[in-house]
């Protein structure tokens, strides 16, 4: 069967929606679609449909759905806390990470930084890439991306998490091992650092946390290989 596309849009009434400006050009202009191709649509809030495109001009467009379903938002979340990295690493991650299954994904701080590297434009860009992941995984649910100043921040809003895991190649426990493990209660937090790792300072900040250390395997791994790595084996972890 050949790749349909999902685009995102609003629903208008009980058997049409209206696709997002900037998709009605992505649709006609660059993808060449036509008058009655079949398309997906979602909202970013769960909701999806599966319909015809009906083109009213090379501005407009309109999705008329056959059938129309309600996904529920999964009540574990997996979260990706990464140390600051190098822009173009950022801005790489993302696409992989989301399509892969991270619910959030955290970029932080680290103390030896003299600079954060994130630009006053990063969160519109960034959510562009999500937008695109999520339409390439056909994921129902928008995907959050957030900056934070320190790793006192990151480990704060991983405190909700069940499972708190802390990537150290030293480590003895497999990440394998523990994904798994049936998973129970609010999610799963990974902490990654970046182009240095953690230092010996942050290890004993996440230990304090509740994060135990785990391993992706005998290798050392890039941050940017680690994050995709990791991510695969939270996406693992399924209720």
């Amino acid at each position: 069967m050949s790749h349909i596309y999902r685009f995102f849009g609003e629903k208008v009434n009980d058997g049409t929606w209206r696709l997002a400006d900037e998709e009605v050009t992505h649709a006609v202009k660059v993808l060449r679609l036509n008058d009655g191709d079949l398309v997906e649509v979602m909202d970013g809030r769960g909701l999806t449909g599966h319909g015809t495109l009906k083109i009213e001009s090379k501005s407009k467009a309109l999705a008329v759905n056959v059938t129309e379903s309600f996904t529920p938002q999964d009540s574990f979340c997996r979260l990706l806390l990464l140390g600051a990295l190098k822009p173009g690493d950022v801005d790489d991650l993302i696409a992989p990470l989301v399509e892969l299954g991270a619910d959030k994904i955290i970029i932080y701080r680290q103390a030896d930084t003299p600079h954060f590297r994130i630009s006053d434009g990063a969160s519109d860009r960034w959510q562009r890439l999500v937008r695109a992941a999520l339409k390439q995984s056909k994921r129902p649910w928008t995907v959050e991306v957030q900056a934070v100043g320190d790793l006192d921040a990151a480990l704060a809003l991983a405190a909700p998490c069940t499972y708190k895991w802390m990537l150290d190649h030293e480590a003895k426990v497999d990440l394998l091992a523990k994904s798994l493990a049936k998973p129970e209660g609010q999610g799963v937090a990974a902490l990654i650092g970046g182009e240095k790792g953690l230092s010996a300072a942050e290890r004993a900040q996440a230990l304090k946390a509740g994060f135990e250390g785990v391993r992706l395997g005998p290798w050392v791994l890039r941050a940017r290989t680690a994050a995709q790595a990791a991510a695969v084996f939270l996406g693992m972890m399924r209720i």
